[in-house]
């Protein structure tokens, strides 16, 4: 009987604990880090199409003007 509360111990032991778990999963949420990430470099890419749209139409301003 003693050997089987010491296993249940151990295995109490290594059960995660919930609270830990979801601290470190907030610290560590990848999800919005990404979505943070993209929406930074969907930001940018946004202003590189402006800025090459802008390019074209002063080509093509001093192409037909």
């Amino acid at each position: 009987m003693h050997s089987q509360e010491n296993a249940s111990d151990k295995l109490q032991d290594l059960k995660t604990d919930e609270t830990e778990l979801e601290e470190v999963l907030d610290r560590y949420d990848l999800d919005e880090a990404l979505e943070a990430e993209f929406n930074t470099l969907e930001e940018r890419f946004k202003q590189l199409q402006i800025r090459y749209q802008s390019l074209l139409n002063t080509e093509r301003l001093f192409h037909n003007g």
